[in-house]
């Protein structure tokens, strides 16, 4: 590891901070939070979950939100199709445009996910203490948004979705 003469100490605190993401990491992967799905699979779950869960999305809008090509769409739409957790069906508006949605295994798994993160989460914050867990929260939302902007994509944002909102809160 570095000095602190040698890089300072914002490459230190870069060096920790590197190391603690490297740590949490693999707890994504551990049963029922998400191990079922790979990421891009995850995110496309939660995105039809959350937004317009029967009117469904088109790929080509999924595709802008995952910040990937549509034949990435297509091909983990094809992989989840395959599995019975989306179906696809025409736009109803444009019968050229395909749009997906969320069948209702994959509906289960997504609430099941969402289930398994709050409970993961609460934990998490239980053992921090709110005002901790509130400073993690404040600080991890601005890093998204650093990073969003650096890397001019979305996937890095916070999560738009009601469900997501400070529930609870005034």
């Amino acid at each position: 590891m570095s000095d602190d003469n040698e890089h300072g100490p914002t490459r230190l605190i870069a060096e920790r901070l590197f190391e603690a993401f490297r740590a949490v990491g693999p707890f994504k992967r551990r049963p029922g939070f998400g191990h079922a799905a790979r990421p891009g699979e995850f995110q496309l779950i939660h995105r039809l979950a959350h937004e317009a869960p029967e009117a469904g999305l088109r790929v080509g809008d999924l595709a802008t939100w995952l910040a990937v090509k549509p034949p990435t769409v297509t091909q983990l739409v094809d992989a989840l199709t395959a599995r019975g957790l989306v179906e696809r069906f025409a736009d109803a508006d444009d019968r050229r445009a395909i749009r997906v949605r969320l069948s209702s295994t994959g509906r289960a798994m997504a609430d099941s996910f969402h289930a398994r993160a709050m409970e993961e989460t609460e934990a998490l914050v239980a053992h921090l203490g709110i005002e901790d867990g509130e400073k993690l929260a404040v600080l991890l939302a601005k890093a998204a948004e650093f990073l969003s902007a650096r890397h001019g994509e979305r996937t890095g944002e916070a999560c738009p979705f009601p469900r997501h909102d400070h529930q609870g809160e005034e």
